[in-house]
């Protein structure tokens, strides 16, 4: 389905990213799931790939304590697979300002359940919004 084009972000097997799949399958949800990236080698990378999306681990362990160059990596992913809309589906952890600043108003699902990111997620696209960050001092920063 042509739409939106999102990337989600993911930790564990999660319902949230089974929930997103399903809507984007059913068409509720317009858009294109271009990759799920996981920071642990988990059922969600084995979720996304059976479902035929492009799925990657990306470890923390290299980064140790530096999340500035943990999402670097994030945003040079996320950018080739030209995603436009960072979406936390089940993502374990707290975003920071590297991620934030290349999506500025575009990440959205911090905390949500399946059903309510699915359907906030649709309505907001539906909407033609791209101001989707629930704290707003995640919008912080930018690029062009």
């Amino acid at each position: 389905m042509a739409g939106m084009n999102l990337g989600l972000l993911c930790s564990n097997e999660c319902p949230e990213l089974a929930a997103v799949i399903e809507a984007v399958a059913a068409g509720r949800l317009p858009a294109d799931i271009r990759i799920v990236i996981s920071d642990r080698q988990s059922a969600a990378l084995s979720q996304a790939r059976s479902a035929g999306f492009y799925g990657v681990f990306i470890p923390r362990a290299p980064f140790h304590d530096n999340r500035d160059g943990f999402e670097r990596r994030l945003v040079e992913v996320l950018d080739q697979a030209e995603v436009r809309l960072v979406v936390l589906a089940g993502y374990e952890r707290e975003t920071g300002p590297v991620l934030a600043g290349a999506f500025p108003g575009r990440i959205f699902g911090q905390g949500l359940g399946p059903e309510e990111l699915v359907g906030r997620l649709a309505e907001n696209i539906r909407a033609g919004l791209l101001t989707l960050v629930e704290d707003p001092e995640q919008a912080s920063g930018g690029r062009p």
